[in-house]
């Protein structure tokens, strides 16, 4: 390939992910007509900014709470915050390995607190990695960067800490925004598609 640099999107390329799982553990949670108030609270820009970093994992769950009803733990609303997370398989964290022999594997990744401190406690006991940074070459994870996907400025930003021209990167992900975006910026791309990576390259 002529691509110096692979990007890969983390939820939906490298860890599974269900969404309806969250959503259930939420239903079960109570709060009345949830599908009418999830919808409002994420077109207010609430869950956006706290995949910014501009809330607190403690700011967003009591206003999480507030906006849906909710009469929970932190723990309990944590849990069903977190049920959307499954599995890093083993195969693909292989596959990165190898990757890395050739290119300058980089994670770019819309996240969330929360997330992130479960989904890193994973990676260290299913895979012994205790940080990120041990297997990829680079981070970038939207609520320590205070910028997401599909937003131009994060792929400006990427772009630059990199030191890599548009031609040179392969961006991976799941979602059609976030791919379209990247490729009016000239990216080289590749929207995963519920595949197994090996089979993309």
């Amino acid at each position: 390939m002529p691509y110096k640099t692979i990007i890969f999107d983390f939820g939906g390329v490298i860890l599974n992910i269900d969404f309806g799982l969250t959503h259930s553990a939420f239903q079960r949670l109570g709060g009345g007509d949830l599908d009418k108030k999830f919808s409002q609270t994420q077109q207010s820009g609430f869950f956006d900014d706290f995949e910014k970093g501009k809330i607190s994992p403690q700011q967003f769950r009591v206003k999480i709470k507030k906006l849906l009803d909710f009469d929970v733990s932190d723990d309990n609303l944590n849990a069903a915050w977190n049920k959307m997370l499954l599995d890093i398989p083993k195969q693909r964290v292989d596959w990165i390995l190898k990757l890395k022999e050739k290119y300058q594997c980089v994670l770019l990744s819309n996240t969330n607190q929360i997330h992130y401190d479960f989904y890193r406690e994973n990676l260290e006991l299913v895979h012994g990695y205790k940080k990120f940074s041990d297997l990829f070459h680079k981070t970038y994870f939207s609520h320590k960067i205070g910028m997401r996907k599909p937003d131009a400025n994060i792929y400006d930003y990427v772009l630059k800490e990199l030191s890599q021209e548009p031609s040179e990167v392969l961006f991976i992900d799941d979602t059609q925004k976030n791919i379209d975006a990247a490729k009016a910026l000239g990216w080289n791309t590749i929207l995963w598609e519920n595949k197994e990576l090996d089979e993309l390259l």
